[in-house]
């Protein structure tokens, strides 16, 4: 019999490395589809129990007898959360930062939308020494002129009000013909004057401290002054707003005082009084246009004291009407010249009405001669539309008397509307000049076309 083959096993460390290596397959099994997700390795723990399972001592068990089973299947896929997303794209390729701001909307601009005014602008006021003495009471050493406006002062109920003033201010110095009381700044603050037209021929007769001060105490009483100014940047007028309009106003001397001129000139002052020239007259209105000005009022204190304009004032006034001024206003000539329309053409080519009042008279003085007891109020209603086109609804005045009578020796002044009702305590004879006063008025005045008396 021939020698039986001995099978040959699988040895002890062989199994015992077989085991090992089962066992980090298996850990492999677990970790590698969390790497990878690919490949799914499975192990079957029972058949390999089995497999290695003792015979005769020694386990029968063939490396390719191992129950090892591969198979392939997708992995589940986890969508990233935003946080995720951010982290995985700022590790690998950088963001691309892309503008962020909230696009702002262009303002669409409001159409304009139109408004009016009313102005009042009265004639020139002189404290001459009779009006004066008439406010000063001796036993309180003081001044008080606050009656000698109050029959008028309803008046002057519009949304500016203008007036002139022909004497200086000047606290510290004695008061005379040209320097007047500084209670008369407090009378016009009272009846309701908003702004004073400052220049007249011999306000740089105290020189650039007559003017300064002047400045000083209109604005201290927060009036506005045109006309005068204590340095050049207050020469340009003055602009304001209202009811959604607004309206500039310059004011102008046509000469200063032999005295005054020289002075002005010494000390390169021709700001502090202006005086009317065409070329900066027109160089101002456009200033004020540029500021926005629908509206501008020139005034103007006319050399002369004629009941007709002179050959200058009306060739100036036309060309104040031609640099754009909507409203001439004049003082100064103290007895009433007529009003008029001009036709203006700005430079630009078009064409515009000016409403041109020559001279409006003496407001307050202790003249009695006819012309110089009779003066107007220009009193004014002017529109612009939402194309800031200016029209003129109300062109009216209020013609008004320099009433004086006579009180325990002492002489008083009152204005007075003179188309109205004489006031209590006037007599007979003063009515008469009050009525006389009118007629001149209205016979001065010419064409009443451009002008109406006010209807109360």
């Amino acid at each position: 019999m021939g020698r039986r083959r001995k099978r040959r096993g699988v040895s002890f460390g062989t199994i015992l490395m077989l085991v090992l290596s089962i066992a980090v397959a298996g850990c492999t099994a677990y970790v590698l589809p969390r790497l990878a997700g690919d490949t799914v390795i499975e192990l079957q723990a029972g058949e390999m129990l089995q497999a290695l399972s003792v015979s005769d001592g020694m386990p029968s068990l063939m490396l390719h007898d191992i129950p090892i089973s591969v198979t392939t299947q997708k992995p589940q896929t986890v969508q990233p959360t935003a946080a995720v997303q951010h982290t995985a794209q700022s590790a690998s390729t950088p963001a691309v930062q892309r503008p962020t701001t909230t696009p702002v909307p262009i303002p669409t601009a409001e159409p304009y939308r139109g408004g009016s005014i009313t102005l009042t602008i009265g004639g020139s006021i002189h404290m001459d020494e009779a009006v004066r003495k008439s406010g000063y009471y001796s036993e309180a050493d003081k001044y008080d002129f606050s009656e000698l406006l109050m029959l008028i002062e309803d008046e002057f109920a519009s949304d500016l009000t203008l007036v002139s003033l022909e004497n200086l201010i000047m606290p510290d110095k004695k008061v005379s013909a040209l320097i007047a009381p500084e209670e008369t700044l407090d009378m016009l603050k009272a009846a309701g004057i908003d702004i004073i037209a400052a220049g007249f021929p011999q306000a740089f007769d105290q020189k650039l401290p007559g003017v300064e001060q002047t400045v000083a105490e209109i604005r201290a009483r927060e009036l506005q002054v045109i006309g005068a100014a204590a340095d050049s940047s207050g020469s340009a007028g003055y602009l304001t707003e209202i009811n959604h309009v607004k309206i500039g106003f310059l004011h102008y001397v046509q000469s200063l005082s032999s005295s005054g001129k020289k002075a002005i000139k010494k000390v390169d002052a021709s700001y502090a009084v202006p005086v009317l020239d065409i070329e900066k007259a027109a160089a101002d209105i456009a200033q004020l246009r540029s500021r926005g000005a629908q509206i501008v009022v020139v005034s103007v204190n006319w050399d002369g004291s004629k009941t007709t304009p002179s050959k200058t004032q009306v060739a100036l006034s036309q060309q104040l009407a031609d640099a754009g001024a909507d409203v001439i206003a004049g003082t100064g000539t103290d007895i009433v010249q007529p009003a008029v329309w001009l036709n203006g053409t700005r430079n630009d080519g078009t064409a515009h009405k000016t409403l041109c009042a020559y001279s409006l008279g003496s407001f307050l003085s202790e003249s009695r001669s006819n012309g110089g007891v009779a003066a107007m109020l220009l009193q004014l209603k002017i529109s612009v539309d939402g194309a800031g086109q200016v029209s003129f609804d109300q062109a009216a005045y209020t013609p008004t008397y320099i009433w004086r009578y006579k009180q325990d020796g002492k002489y008083f002044y009152r204005v007075v509307a003179s188309d109205q009702p004489s006031p209590d305590g006037m007599g007979d004879e003063q009515s008469e000049v009050k009525e006389r006063a009118l007629a001149n008025l209205k016979k001065y005045m010419g064409d009443e076309t451009v002008l109406t008396i006010r209807v109360k």
